[in-house]
Parts: C-alpha cells; structure tokens; sequence
C-alpha cells in the first residue's frame, strides 16, 4: 500500500478525512485537461446527456462565459473516459478506500462537479447512499479529488461529521439540517477546504453540502464512489454496471 496517512479510527468517528498531496501535478494537470474538453462538447464518446447545466444558466436567470462555465456536473464518465477510469483505478487512492473498506471494491458511480466561477450553485445537505445507489449494507465511500484550490469563498464542501453514525436520515430531517445552515445556526458543521491535489474521503451516510461559488474562480472536484464488492444489490439487476477496481467480485452481491 502507498505511504499515505490513514486515521481509519477517526474515520469511524467523523466519517471524514482529508489526505493532502494525494495527487501529483501531472495527475491534476492530465484531470484538468480532459474536464475542459468534455465540458466543451467536443468529446463525441461522452453522451450530452451525462452532462448536466447549471439550473440558473438553464433557466436563462444567470449568463455563463462559455459553454464549460455554463456546467453544474458531467456523471458517469469514469464508464465511458479512458482518462477518469484511469483515475479511478488510481492506487493511491485505492490503497486509502482499501484501509476504510475492505480488500474488495467496486466503483460504482462518478461525478466530476465543475463549480463554475459566478454560476455554481449551492448543494443542499444531503447524504449519498439514499440517492440511488442500491446497496445492503451502505458500505460506501467517496473520494472527492480537487482539481482546483476548494475555499469557503468558491464553495467547497462542509460536513457534519459524526453524521453517518445515524444511519439513514429521513429526508425532511435533511430540510431541518439544511434551514439551520442557511440561518447560520448549525455550529457543528465543517468546511474541507483542500490544496489542488488533495482528496477527501466521506463515508456514504455523512451529511454534506456546498455553498454557491460567488468567486471568480472554478472549483472543480471529481468525486468517486467506491461500494464494498461485499455489499448485496438491491436495484434493477440491469443496471447494475459498477466496476471491480480491486479484488475480488462475490457471489450474490453486487
């Protein structure tokens, strides 16, 4: 395994931790590049569809500069993108959900969210295990890889650790979360402000939200999904097209 700090420990208290330096200059610079030209439609093996526009751009109430500034996110590309599936195939990266895991994983989704200067709009709190990923036990975690300096100004992700340790949380709770955080009065929450390079690791069940970027500036981070190949899947058995990246797969599970 690589040589990087893993307080697997805290993880199971916070449900969070941040690795810095985790990615190389040539990595970010490889990552950064294919984003732009994903984001400029010109890459005719990624679906338009997996490309998402920001709402506000959408709805004409806010004007991009160009097309890749006018995105909120582009999915599932790790499934189509030689350069993100590379990515997240990454050892480093590996050897750190190995350490929270378990030996035998699976990627099962990706998101590259693009935060455009002016335009990125806020993430509500929220938890990911509950939004479509159809796993027993909710044995997931995130790698959130950032492509870009992520500050408070150009909105980069908080946390409410110790969170996951509630299990599923109904959603109406997650409104009650998200009010408190808007009017100021949700002390516990935690900004992960990360260096270019750096990753954070979120267990599936924390609740996490990201401001609006008011900055002139991008933030983009690129988030992987990691599932334990042990977990049971619980969706359509068609759609279940998540990738072994280490290990082993099971019988019966997903």
């Amino acid at each position: 395994m690589a040589d990087v700090p893993i307080d697997a420990d805290r993880f199971g208290q916070d449900g969070v931790l941040v690795v810095p330096d985790l990615l190389d200059e040539a990595e970010i610079a490889a990552l950064r590049a294919r984003a732009e030209w994903v984001a400029s439609g010109q890459a005719e093996h990624v679906a338009t569809a997996r490309l998402q526009v920001e709402p506000r751009v959408a709805r004409g109430e806010e004007h991009a500069d160009n097309y890749a500034d006018s995105l909120r996110k582009m999915s599932h590309i790790a499934f189509c993108d030689e350069v993100f599936a590379a990515h997240a195939r990454n050892e480093k990266i590996l050897d750190v959900v190995e350490a929270l895991l378990g030996p035998d994983l699976k990627l099962y989704q990706d998101q590259l969210f693009m935060k455009p200067p002016r335009v990125g709009s806020r993430q509500r709190y929220h938890q990911d295990a509950p939004l479509g990923f159809h796993i027993d036990p909710p044995d997931m975690v995130t790698c959130w890889a950032a492509l870009d300096d992520a500050t408070i100004d150009n909105g980069c992700l908080w946390m409410l650790p110790g969170t996951h340790c509630y299990g599923y949380i109904d959603q109406d709770e997650w409104h009650s979360y998200e009010e408190q955080a808007l009017a100021g009065d949700l002390p516990a929450e935690r900004p992960i402000e990360l260096k270019a390079g750096d990753c954070s690791f979120h267990h599936g069940l924390i609740l996490h939200s990201s401001r609006p970027n008011r900055s002139a500036r991008r933030r983009r981070g690129y988030a992987t999904h990691y599932v334990s190949a042990r977990c049971r899947y619980t969706g359509n058995p068609e759609h279940n097209d998540a990738l072994l990246v280490r290990g082993h797969s099971h019988e019966g599970c997903i």
